[in-house]
């Protein structure tokens, strides 16, 4: 980080400095206001003896209102502390002070200012991905809730809506890489679940009869018929289709299809949904090289 410091004091400066310097911290010293006023805005961090800045204090701060501003106070008052903090300064440590301390107050004031600008990014990426496809509204009940869609990423997105306008938090599970019946759910937590699918026709039963009474949201990336209490149903939806910016030949698409659904559907079952026999399935997957996946 590049860090200002305001300090008249000259040995307590370059004691910071020095200190600051062993970490990987850049720093200038300043020893007035003046000399603090001249130089640019982009610190990461200024250290602020108030004593020093006296009543230009106000426009010190407002000046590297972007910066994290400690402030270096030999004690406490309204005019060295209470209003400093009020005009944006992040903290304060009384005079004498260990150097640690001034490492650590900066370091955790820079850690809560990179969360929030991943925050940020967050927020607007979401934003921006509900706005670019069709997202329904919400639905008025509370998890367990399942998501019948027909792509994973829209799924997706219409749970991180759920959470985002319920200020709620997942915790994320793909029931390919765990065993359900071995797992050690959390009744405080709230999953989401993806993967649904995979399961065998009776394991989907009994993992429906157990999630009614958990906190799961559940994706299903399938149009089957289920039975469950709160069904959210998204699969008719336009985006859901995941059409990409190019069309693929008829052979192409049946290509992708088989590979990528032939280990969720029985032969039967997905030669009918491709409007074949499963004899041309058999065949096509020959053709293309498709390897028949185990269960």
């Amino acid at each position: 980080m590049k860090v200002l410091i305001l300090e008249n004091e000259t040995y307590l400066a370059q004691s910071i400095s020095s200190k600051l310097g062993d970490n990987g911290h850049a720093c200038t010293i300043v020893s007035s206001v003046e000399e603090a006023m001249n130089k640019p805005t982009h610190f990461d961090a200024l250290l602020l003896s108030t004593s020093v800045a006296g009543s230009q204090c106000k426009d010190i701060i407002l000046k590297f209102r972007d910066s994290i501003i400690i402030l270096l106070a030999s004690y406490v008052s309204d005019d060295t502390v209470m209003r400093p903090l009020l005009l944006g300064a992040k903290d304060y440590i009384i005079k004498p002070f260990i150097m640690d301390e001034v490492i650590r107050k900066i370091e955790h004031y820079k850690e809560c200012e990179d969360l929030k600008t991943k925050i940020r990014f967050l927020r607007s990426y979401f934003a921006f991905i509900e706005n670019e496809l069709q997202v329904p509204n919400l639905p008025q009940y509370a998890p367990p809730i399942l998501i019948k869609a027909n792509s994973q990423r829209s799924a997706d997105i219409y749970a991180m809506k759920y959470a985002r306008e319920k200020q709620t938090f997942f915790k994320f599970l793909n029931l390919k890489s765990i065993d359900w019946n071995e797992y050690n759910f959390d009744d405080n937590e709230i999953y989401y679940i993806t993967n649904f699918e995979f399961l065998k026709k009776q394991e989907k039963k009994d993992f429906l009869d157990f999630a009614l009474k958990k906190k799961f949201i559940i994706s299903m990336i399938s149009d089957d018929k289920v039975i469950f209490p709160q069904i959210v149903d998204i699969t008719s939806m336009a985006n859901n289709l995941e059409i990409g910016s190019e069309i693929l030949s008829v052979k192409d698409y049946e290509r992708i299809v088989i590979s990528k659904f032939e280990g969720r559907y029985p032969d039967v079952e997905l030669a009918k949904k491709l409007g074949m026999s499963r004899k041309s399935l058999w065949e096509k997957r020959k053709k293309y090289g498709i390897l028949k996946k185990k269960n």
